[in-house]
């Protein structure tokens, strides 16, 4: 298996990059988030990789850091994931996006990427709730061990549900806030709606 490829990057696209490794230019499948992140052509790039290979079908994909493959293989995983599905979500979400969705079972989140209907959004949350470290969420401002605290935020994140707000938006604005101070449900729910609002 190649783990990761380390050479000049020779042209990208919305679809991947071609990358030279001592002359032989390997084509490599990327999320649009990874793409993004890669320099001007002629650069030097190190591109973590993940070879699939089924029957007469033999694909690379390439990810800019660790977490990206890692979400990478637990969505394939998943039963009937396939990877361009895979890559449809790590275009549309980064991994601490999906994480977050994933620990408020935010399916809705996850059906957005292109590809992804309802059903699938469901099995995903299904089957990777359990697999997902909530220190992957760090990224979205968030400290672990504030992921399932107290009963006041729990409160606050279902009012905010209530009130419109999707779950992981919702969850991510109390986790932020309480992360601030030690403030009741009132106050979190209060200083929520306000940046909710205000796009903060």
């Amino acid at each position: 298996m190649i783990a990761f490829l380390k050479g000049k990057l020779v042209s990208s696209d919305e679809g991947g990059a071609v990358i030279d490794v001592n002359g032989v230019g390997f084509n490599v499948i990327m999320p649009v988030l990874d793409i993004n992140k890669l320099p001007e052509a002629g650069a030097d790039v190190l591109v973590y990789t993940y070879l699939y290979v089924r029957e007469d079908v033999m694909d690379l994909f390439g990810f800019s850091d660790k977490d990206s493959i890692k979400y990478f293989k637990k969505l394939i995983s998943v039963s009937g994931v396939g990877p361009k599905a895979a890559i449809a979500l790590l275009s549309a979400l980064t991994p601490s996006e999906l994480a977050l969705a994933i620990i408020s079972s935010d399916a809705k989140a996850i059906g957005k990427a292109k590809g992804i209907g309802p059903k699938m959004a469901q099995r995903i949350v299904l089957e990777l709730k359990g697999k997902v470290e909530t220190e992957d969420a760090i990224d979205t401002g968030v400290k672990p061990e504030v992921v399932y605290k107290p009963t006041a935020d729990s409160a606050a994140v279902n009012a905010l549900i209530a009130l419109g707000s999707s779950p992981s938006e919702a969850q991510k604005t109390v986790m932020q806030i309480s992360r601030e101070g030690n403030y009741s449900t009132e106050e979190i729910i209060r200083e929520a709606l306000r940046r909710l609002s205000n796009g903060i």
